[in-house]
This record gives C-alpha cells, sequence and structure tokens, in this order.
C-alpha cells in the first residue's frame, strides 16, 4: 500500500520477523521468526482495502528496526525480506539507545515485540507498544486482542491502583498505554467498519483478565466511544486467560503494561 497520511504504521524489529536463535541462521536464507504470520495477515487487510475501493488511503504500513548490525547482516536482512515476498516499507538501522527516538520520528502508530521490557520501555516514552502474540497458524486473518482491564478503569481510579500494591511506574504504563490505546483502537475500528460481519480480514476481540463483569462492560463502553465495537468479548474474573487466548491466536496482544505484573499476582479489580 502507498505511503499515505492515513497509514497505521507498525514497527517490528528483525529478531522479531527471523529466527536468528536457530542453528540455520548463519545461513543465507534466515528461518521465519514469529512475526511473519502476522505480516502475511497485514498484506491480506490491505489487500481487501484496495479491492474493496482502489484509492482507499486506510491501510498498514510495516517498517523493521534492527540495531546494532554489521554491514554484512543488514544486506542479508534486506535480501531476506525479499526472498519471503514481505510487505515492508521502510528500513531502518540504528543503534540501540536509537530505537526510541527511530519509533517517535516516524509517527508510529503501534510498536510490537516480543520482549516486555522493550514494550514498557516504549510506553515510558509515549509511544504506542503491544505484545506481538507468537501466532503461527493464521495467515489471512489479523486478529487483535485488547486487555480491558485498564480500559474499563475510569481515568481517576488509575492513581488509587497504589493502595492495590502497584508502584508508581506501573501506574505510569497504564495510563500511557490507555492514552496510546485510544488513537490506535480509533484507526482499527474505522478499518474495521471497511469490511462486514463474515470473512472479515481483520477480527478484533477484548478479554479482562482480572476485572468483574462490570470492567468488561466499562470497556467495551469505552471501546465503543473510542470508535471500535469488537467481534468478540471474554470476562474471565481471575480464570486464567491462556485457554482463551489459545482459541483467539491474536497476533496482537494490547495489554495495557499487566505483562509486567509478576509480582503483584493476587491482583483484584
Amino acid at each position: 500500500m502507498e505511503d499515505t497520511k492515513n497509514s497505521l504504521i507498525i514497527a517490528l524489529q528483525h529478531h522479531d520477523i527471523f529466527d536468528l536463535e536457530s542453528p540455520n541462521a548463519d545461513t543465507e536464507v534466515l528461518p521465519k521468526g514469529i512475526a511473519f504470520s502476522f505480516i502475511k495477515a497485514v498484506h491480506a487487510v490491505n489487500q481487501r482495502l484496495v479491492s474493496h475501493n482502489s484509492s482507499e488511503s486506510l491501510g498498514f504500513e510495516v517498517i523493521l528496526i534492527a540495531n546494532e548490525c554489521s554491514e554484512e547482516s543488514k544486506v542479508k536482512i534486506v535480501e531476506n525480506v525479499k526472498h519471503y515476498g514481505m510487505e515492508i516499507c521502510k528500513f531502518y538501522f540504528c543503534k540501540k539507545d536509537e530505537v526510541i527516538k527511530t519509533l517517535q520520528s516516524n509517527n508510529v502508530k503501534l510498536f510490537l515485540s516480543t520482549d516486555s521490557d522493550e514494550i514498557y520501555k516504549a510506553l515510558h516514552a509515549d509511544v504506542p507498544a503491544a505484545v506481538l502474540y507468537d501466532q503461527t497458524g493464521v495467515l489471512d486473518q489479523l486478529k487483535v486482542t485488547f486487555s480491558g482491564d485498564i480500559i474499563g478503569l475510569p481515568e481517576d481510579s488509575l492513581d488509587s491502583l497504589a493502595d492495590l500494591g502497584f508502584s508508581e511506574a506501573q501506574i505510569k504504563t497504564f495510563k500511557s498505554a490507555k492514552i496510546c490505546m485510544k488513537e490506535f483502537a480509533g484507526l482499527i475500528g474505522e478499518m474495521r467498519r471497511r469490511f462486514g460481519h463474515e470473512n472479515s480480514p481483520l477480527c478484533t476481540c477484548l478479554i479482562t483478565v482480572w476485572g468483574s463483569r462490570n470492567i468488561c462492560l466499562s470497556a467495551l463502553k469505552t471501546l465503543g466511544g473510542w470508535g471500535l465495537d469488537v467481534d468478540e468479548a471474554f470476562c474471565m474474573a481471575g480464570a486464567p486467560c491462556s485457554p482463551i487466548l489459545a482459541l483467539v491466536k491474536p497476533h496482537i496482544l494490547w495489554d495495557g503494561g499487566l505483562h509486567n505484573l509478576r509480582d503483584v499476582p493476587n491482583f483484584e479489580l
């Protein structure tokens, strides 16, 4: 899809696009990473958008960011993107401490990573960031899942989470994530409305992990106010969410910073 002002720019890192931990990573043809199915699903959405309207200005652009790469590695990355026929619009090779600046200067709407620390740093710099989920099966439908636990909480109640054991840094992450989610959800909602309910190349889902039914309903209302009506919603109320995630198989998991809750195991909303 051509570069347009309405493009939803998503950034990926090269180590998620290619499996550099594989024993075959030293070969000329790099093994596929977990982002491969995501890139293919994004391509499917763009194709359907253009097939519906040849002058469509809304769509995804994927950019690749690689840091601390040798010249040889840079060439190999570009050649392998071409080899697999991946739709990567731009390549940025930078130093590790320049990644956030690169994301900001390119008006990235979503930075996807498998590394929770990278997501945490991006959110603290007010860069939209979410989990690139290990989804390897679906190539013709993009699946986006939002965690509603933070979305469903009123803004003035986020500070009270300190009473439940959350640190100031975690609460700041939640606030940044919620602000970042709003624009992305609106764009996804606008894109979703381009398709009918049946056989859509874009599927959205809401899941509340700890929150009550009221939190789930509040999250649905908030997303609706942002312009997104989700296809599916699940209220886990403290039950394990892994079975649902295994069923939904999202490519993108907007968890609102909840990946940092390892030290608050008994959190309840």
